[in-house]
């Protein structure tokens, strides 16, 4: 052997080692992170379709999944109608070398997706053994059928460079097959089978299938050329369902069936060039509800779902085939360098094209009245920001735009079935969304509100929706905050004034019955806070208040207010059910001291008692309607009553008393009562 010849034998070597090298260490990855990656095992079955798609006939790809987990010795099988293998197409899926074409064709789209590089070796999960059935055609050549194994069990670099050799072997006489006389383009030529040995492999299908149950709709909207996905162990065939209607000039719905389960799917796109967004809705007549979007579907595809981008959780599905996914495809790099990055730059400017097409969806959906407008305000932080965001580029770029946009544009339905904005037309606060740690007292919160300012509440059926939706800027209807509202009112005649068809007691009373149940803010609330009525009717501190006994009587309390101390302004509203100290109490012992206190300072000065004279009044009045009681509770002002009077008031007296005589002797009667009768028999 001369030097050529053995460099081209050591050429060969080594190309077998770097090929051996690079499938054992990725395999070492998949079989480091499968049981532990949330992503991992719905790869596999989108990897399968985008192989599927790339070698798509003109009359499109029509796919078969057969899953057999039931069965003695259970199978996944992947078949598909796409163009035949080439050579190279068959040496690469060996060798496990991709495909993929980034270079941009002339309207800008990327080329291939990429099949048979890491991510098919993702297939792998399934079964580390997988046999590929398939046709070769080369344009000078003619069909032939092919069958091979890809074995990547080996944990040693020999064992799999031995695999790779059996698998060329398998396909190196084809020249001297029988040529296939009866190739039927439609016909699922391309088989992938995998055996499901273990527990783990049915685990990785399952999570793989109900992936594609989530996603596949999706899909069928960004991908045309996938015409049908069958799964005949469940009973479900995928196809579109009638042509794309247009909604205006840049609105389009798209709807995709599912026979066997009967249901369609019907979504909105936006598209600006290659940039495409999308949203789940239901038609209602001649209008629309939006749908939620589980929170297990990606947000953003690259043609198909790049597993892992549930984490941002936008209101809308974003689609580029343009964007640069991470080697993991579980999204795509939207950090911030130092240095110039061309695929971050792409990946962001599409994610800008993105939110400018989902604002025209908003307009155009309130401008059209939809249904369930709330949900195009699902966007919300981070709860663990992935390694490919740059949080700072996302809430400066993204989500404070977002939401800064939402909230001067009407998307609440309020209680009274209006649409509102969640600011006024000022920049304040207009609606207020229920907020605490516990849903039943949320519910509470409502109830009480509706019965007060209705218009600026969300529907009841939304609060809980709103409550994981609402940000810094939105109004928070909390115990505290409610408070707050109650003080301002100032007056129980001010909260009566606002609230609709319920005594203002009665909704006060199961107030404080809501603020017992947040016990964290009680305190707080019920001492910081003037939302009791005294007797007057004006709201006060819990400080500046006592309970009453209730053995004052009412005549009592006035003389006390005309003598300059108001004992109402001190007592709490008796209508009120509030929790407080029995202790902290006033009785008619404290108002007969006041009383007694009150006159004895004021009767001192005869000029200031003339400023009291209608008190004085009123306390004779009662005096002589409760004789034994005034001399047992106020016996020294009793004995004293006569200081009560002042000498224009008796003098006043007597000349009245004079005037009443002579008129009761000029009419011949005996009383008063007399000459009211004599009075009415002349009327």
């Amino acid at each position: 052997m001369n030097y050529k010849e053995k460099f081209e034998a050591s050429e060969h070597r080594a190309h077998y080692k770097n090929i051996a090298t690079k499938i054992l260490r990725d395999m070492e990855d998949l079989r480091a992170m499968v049981e532990h990656s949330p992503t991992a095992s719905r790869r596999w079955v989108w990897e399968l379709i985008q192989n599927a798609k790339d070698v798509h006939p003109e009359h499109g790809t029509h796919i078969l999944i057969d899953h057999s987990p039931n069965s003695g010795s259970p199978y996944l099988k992947f078949l598909h109608n796409g163009r035949p293998f080439t050579a190279d197409n068959i040496r690469f899926l060996i060798e496990q070398i991709s495909t993929k074409d980034r270079k941009k064709g002339e309207i800008g789209r990327s080329g291939t997706t990429g099949k048979f590089g890491t991510g098919f070796l993702a297939t792998h999960l399934l079964s580390e053994k997988v046999t590929v059935s398939g046709v070769a055609k080369e344009p000078e050549l003619e069909y032939q059928s092919f069958k091979m194994e890809l074995d990547r069990s080996g944990y040693e670099l020999e064992e799999i460079t031995d695999a790779v050799e059996r698998a060329k072997i398998a396909v190196n006489h084809l020249d001297e097959s029988t040529p296939l006389s009866n190739y039927d383009p439609n016909a699922f030529n391309t088989e992938f089978h995998y055996n499901l040995d273990d527990a783990l492999s049915l685990k990785v299908a399952k999570t793989g299938i109900d992936d594609l149950l989530n996603c596949l709709h999706y899909t069928f909207v960004f991908v045309p050329e996938i015409k049908s996905v069958q799964i005949p162990s469940l009973n479900r065939t995928y196809l579109r369902h009638g042509p794309k209607e247009s909604l205006s000039a840049n609105l389009t719905l798209q709807s995709i069936m599912v026979q066997g389960d009967g249901q369609v799917y019907s979504l909105v796109t936006l598209q600006n060039g290659l940039t495409t967004i999308a949203v789940p809705v239901i038609r209602r007549k001649e209008s629309f509800e939006l749908v939620p979007i589980e929170d297990s579907i990606p947000r953003l595809f690259c043609d198909f779902p790049l597993v892992g981008t549930e984490v941002l959780e936008l209101p809308m599905i974003i689609n580029n085939p343009n964007f640069n996914p991470t080697n993991a495809r579980d999204g795509v790099a939207l950090t911030q360098t130092q240095r110039h990055n061309k695929q971050i730059e792409e990946n962001q400017a599409i994610i800008l094209e993105a939110i400018e097409l989902y604002y025209e969806l908003l307009e155009y959906s309130i401008a059209n009245n939809w249904g369930n407008l709330h949900l195009l305000a699902h966007i919300r932080h981070f709860s663990s920001v992935p390694s490919w965001v740059d949080n700072s580029w996302y809430m400066d770029n993204v989500l404070r735009p977002i939401r800064n946009r939402l909230l001067k544009e009407p998307i609440v339905t309020n209680a009274s079935q209006d649409l509102v904005s969640i600011l006024n037309q000022d920049g304040q606060k207009y609606v207020w969304f229920p907020a605490s740690g516990k849903k039943e007292i949320r519910s509470k919160i409502w109830e009480l509100a509706n019965q007060w300012f209705p218009y600026c509440l969300p529907r009841e059926s939304d609060i809980e929706l709103w409550n994981k939706l609402t940000w810094d800027e939105c109004g928070k209807l909390d115990v505290t905050q409610f408070a707050k509202f109650i003080e301002n009112k100032g007056t129980l005649e001010e909260m009566q004034s606002v609230l609709l068809q319920i005594n203002a007691h009665d909704w006060l009373n199961s107030f404080y019955e809501l603020i017992k149940t947040e016990e964290r803010h009680y305190d707080s609330i019920i001492n910081n806070y003037a939302i009791f009525p005294n007797q007057n009717g004006d709201l006060c501190k819990k400080e500046h208040l006592y309970l009453d006994n209730g053995d004052i009587d009412e005549k009592l309390k006035d003389i006390l207010n005309l003598l300059d101390s108001d004992i109402r302004s001190e007592l709490l509203d008796s209508l009120v059910m509030a929790d407080f100290d029995s202790s902290a109490a006033l009785g008619l012992e404290y108002a007969v001291r006041e009383i007694t206190t009150e006159v004895q300072q004021k009767t001192v000065d005869r000029e200031l008692a003339k400023d009291y004279r209608n008190a004085f009044r009123q306390l004779l009045l009662w005096f002589n309607e409760n004789p034994e009681r005034a001399k047992n509770l106020f016996p020294a002002l009793y004995r004293t009553k006569h200081l009560l009077y002042d000498e224009e008031e008796i003098m006043e007296n007597i000349t009245k008393a004079e005037q009443l005589s002579e008129l009761l002797e000029e009419y011949n009667v005996e009383n008063i009562n007399q000459l009211r009768e004599l009075i009415a028999s002349n009327e």
